[in-house]
């Protein structure tokens, strides 16, 4: 018999952290090899793959005899999560400055409008400002053209939906959001290296802070 493809896995993966990062499998949910690969059509092998990847990024707990259960989130994760995306970000989007295509920065100035005319006066509208936000950064990410960086990104990257519906039902943070990226966009199309690290910086400390106090943590210095 063959082994699944390294492919199953990675799609097991994804599938599984979304769903984990959505709220669509909650905390302490027990995630039983058989039903996950009834669920996601494929064998028990990418399963148990991905629930190995998953529980070295913090997202599931592996426990002897037990199986593996969706960890909790706590403050302290969240921000150490952040904290590490504020070093790695800016980063990328400094390396993206020198090789960012002219098709990139079309994408990048139509997201800008489709979250600005779009709003967060129903649930719809703040799913799609989340969508258009991650779909932002995914841009800036590809462009920078260094997957050792993505790979430390994507480790730290995505934060329970609830936290990402609060940033855009808050008018403050949403207006901080999009001229944040609007800046981006300037400084990008510019070829600004500098320019683009440090407003990705302020963009992503920014967001750390909101994230501390919404949750309640002193941010440590």
């Amino acid at each position: 018999m063959s082994s699944p493809s390294p492919t199953s896995a990675v799609r097991v993966h994804s599938e599984l952290r979304q769903a984990i990062l959505s709220g669509s499998l909650a905390p302490g949910a027990r995630l039983r090899t058989d039903k996950l690969a009834q669920r996601l059509k494929t064998s028990r092998t990418p399963v148990r793959e991905a629930l190995m990847l998953l529980a070295r990024e913090g997202l599931v707990e592996i426990e002897p005899r037990r199986g593996a259960v969706v960890s909790p989130f706590d403050a302290a994760d969240l921000l150490d999560r952040y904290h590490v995306r504020s070093l790695v970000e800016p980063a990328i989007a400094k390396r993206a400055a020198t090789r960012i295509s002219a098709e990139a920065i079309a994408a990048l100035e139509e997201l800008c409008e489709l979250s600005e005319a779009r709003g967060c006066a129903s649930d719809a509208a703040i799913e799609d400002q989340i969508r258009f936000t991650e779909q932002f950064h995914r841009t800036i990410v590809e462009a920078a053209e260094s997957p050792r960086l993505a790979a430390a990104l994507g480790a730290v990257a995505g934060i329970p939906h609830a936290f990402s519906t609060l940033f855009w039902m808050t008018d403050s943070q949403r207006e901080a959001s999009q001229f944040c990226h609007r800046r981006l966009l300037s400084a990008l199309a510019d070829g600004k290296p500098a320019l683009c690290e440090a407003v990705m910086q302020m963009h992503i400390v920014g967001a750390t802070e909101f994230l501390a106090e919404i949750i309640g943590a002193d941010e440590e210095e």
